[in-house]
């Protein structure tokens, strides 16, 4: 009798072992998706603005770029290229179809006013300034 208890013990110690290490396995994967998803965010935003930020631009220029996939807008004065951040928006990907060639100031300040987050990210995308 003792020693079917002790093989039972050592089964249920076995399977408990093997479910912990399938959970910290499940976890670090999770951990490293979670990272790589925020590198590709910042490699977006770090490879948009790593172009031509001092670039000048009138409203005829932005107005081109007024699609999904080309996709420009003016926030206070400085122009962005922020195709790459339509499908990526925690708002939703309309949110930034609505601003596509059009000076999005009121709406970004409307919604984003004071926050520092959007604000940051939205450097990121910055291509220029919006000439007079």
């Amino acid at each position: 009798m003792k020693k079917s208890y002790i093989i039972g013990l050592i089964i249920l110690l076995i399977a408990v072992g093997i479910a912990y290490v399938s959970l910290m396995n499940k976890r670090r994967a999770t951990t490293q998706n979670d990272q790589s998803s925020s590198a590709i965010v910042n490699s977006d935003i770090n490879t948009t603005a790593s172009t031509s930020a001092t670039a000048s631009y009138d409203m005829d220029e932005v107005i081109k770029h007024n699609l999904v996939t080309d996709c420009w807008t003016v926030v206070n004065g400085s122009v962005y290229d922020v195709t790459a951040w339509v499908d990526k928006h925690p708002g939703g990907r309309e949110a930034i179809i609505s601003l596509c060639g059009k000076d999005g100031s009121a709406a970004f300040n409307n919604q984003h006013g004071g926050q520092p987050d959007p604000a940051t990210a939205l450097v990121g995308f910055k291509i220029g300034s919006l000439s007079q």
